[in-house]
Parts: C-alpha cells; structure tokens; sequence
C-alpha cells in the first residue's frame, strides 16, 4: 500500500482556512482543485490519525468539543493519574506479567464473592444486578472498538472475544441480549417487592460504568481501554461464579443466569488470551506505551474497588 504524506493538521489560521473553504467548496462557479485537495487531504490525515493502533495514542487527534465534557474529562483524568501515583507501575515489559497477575489476582474480591455465594439475598443480588448493568450493558460495542487500529496477533485475540460476545452467530446466546435477561428478571423482583433502586444512583457506579465508556470512545486513550478491560476479563470469573452460586441456593431459574455461568469459564480464557495476544505484542513497543496500558489496569481497579465497596454497603442496607 502507498502512503502518502500528508500535510500538517490545525496549522491554518482562521482567516486562511475560512478563503481555502470558500475557493475549494463554492456555492457558484468553478471549484479550486487545488485548494479542494489540500483541504480533502488535511481530512483524510485526520480521519486516518482517529483510526490509530495503540502506540499511535499520542498522534490520535481529540474528537470532542463539547467544553464542558472535556472539563469534567480533563478533570477526571488528572485526578486519576493523580490516584495511580501511589501504585508502583513497571517499567519493562518484563516487570508488566508479574505486575499485572499480581494486580489482577488482588481485584478479585473474595469477601465479597463469598458474600454473594453464601449470604446475600435475592433483593441484594438482584440489586447488584441492577448495578453490573451499566457496564454490561456496552460491553460488546466497547469490545469492538478497542480493536480499531491494532494488528496482527492483538487485533485477532480481540475479534475472537468480539465474537463471544456476539454469542458466535447465534442472536440468542449474544452476551448483551443474555446479560438483559437477566436484568429483567432482577428488576421485575425488585419491582415486584418494592424496592427502590434508585440508590445505585451514587458516584462510584457510574464512575465504574464512565470509566470503559470515556476510554472506549476517544481514541487516544484506547491504551488504557485494552489495560482496564484486560484486568476486567483476568479478574471477573470469581465474581461470576459467585453469582452463580448464589442464585443456584436462592432458586433463580437456570436460565436466567445463563450469561453468569457462561462467563465463569469465558472470562478466564478471555483472560489468558488477553494477556498473551493483546499486551505481550504492546508492552515492548515504548515506555509511554507501557505507561498508558498500565495506567488503564491500576485505574480501572481503582475504581472497581470503590464500586465493589460501595455497592455491598447498599445491598446491605436493603437489610
């Protein structure tokens, strides 16, 4: 394939670029060509550059422009970062396979596990449920979007979970459409005895469910997408076992934890798969590379964890 080069992005003036416009894209008369070239290649440089692999992140231009939106993001990052100075991230792609099993092992949650297996009742499982839902419920889209600009080894390992997810041609077992099954069957419990959920309306839900979604959706952070969603596969099969085992002695029918009970098994391998396929080809690739990869695992366990807590002083609560 040829590439071509490609001018600078963001270099004209307003004034300049306002003259290119009105010569390359006339209402009347006869078009700059030209002009209409340089302006159609400034384009295809930036659609291009949005459609970066991973050790592009630095080069991906920023895609929104709503102010207010990029404050709270801006802000949240950086208050993030701030929160994984305390984390000792590796250095080498050597020191990232200790680190990470090690970080994922401890995010696996097992007093909270054990809870949901031997204790919990149906009103505080159906109500982690509710809350499990606003990261389920994207998962298979944030799936498909981390795969957009990898290669080789990484952008198979991806298309392979995709296709899990996409229950492997079969519209019935696809993991979203289940994982809703599910959820019906929960809130419908939860409606049926009065309970209001309202409460998962608290700040470290939906920073659990923003925190995919954010790195998901701008390309430049798609490094930290493949770290937070790799820790996630590693380290979710305990939780989904634990749901299993809860719902099993609470009588739930069988087919209503079908997604749980899939991905007791699915997560563990999605997990390995992850680990060799997607970060062994990154990890070696720069040091700021590494850096953002690490940044999205230690991150996302960071907010996991306040989540985790949170929500089982809620189901708690329900008493």
């Amino acid at each position: 394939m040829t590439v071509l080069t490609t001018p600078e992005i963001g270099t004209d003036t307003p004034a300049h670029l306002g003259s290119e416009i009105a010569v390359a894209f006339p209402r009347e008369g006869k078009a700059d060509r030209a002009a209409r070239l340089r302006l159609l290649r400034k384009l295809h440089a930036h659609y291009v550059a949005y459609m970066g692999g991973p050790e592009d992140f630095q080069r991906i231009p920023r895609l929104n422009g709503d102010p207010d939106i990029q404050r709270i993001e801006s802000s949240w990052l950086a208050w993030e970062d701030a929160q994984a100075e305390s984390v000792t991230l590796p250095t080498t792609g050597a020191e990232f396979r200790d680190w990470f099993l090690a970080t994922a092992d401890a995010h696996r949650q097992p007093e909270f596990c054990a809870y949901l297996a031997e204790r919990a009742s149906l009103n505080e499982i159906a109500l982690f449920f509710m809350g499990e839902e606003l990261v389920d419920s994207k998962f298979d889209d944030l799936m498909a979007m981390v795969q957009i600009g990898t290669q080789g080894q990484t952008k198979l390992t991806i298309a392979e979970n995709y296709w899990d997810e996409m229950g492997e041609g079969d519209l019935s077992q696809v993991h979203t459409r289940m994982f809703e099954h599910s959820a019906q069957y929960m809130r419908a419990h939860l409606d049926q005895n009065g309970i209001d959920y309202s409460q998962l309306h608290f700040a470290e839900a939906y920073e659990n469910a923003s925190l995919l979604l954010m790195y998901g959706i701008h390309r430049h952070l798609n490094p930290r997408a493949l770290g937070a969603m790799g820790v996630l596969e590693q380290s979710a099969s305990p939780r989904f076992q634990a749901m299993v085992d809860g719902c099993n002695r609470l009588g739930v029918p069988a087919d209503v934890i079908d997604y749980q009970r899939i991905h007791v098994h699915v997560d563990a391998d999605h997990g390995a798969e992850w680990f060799e396929g997607v970060f062994v080809p990154l990890v070696d690739r720069s040091p700021d590379l590494l850096r953002e990869i690490s940044l999205g695992v230690a991150t996302r366990v960071r907010v996991a964890n306040e989540y985790y807590r949170e929500i089982w002083a809620q189901m708690k609560a329900l008493g």
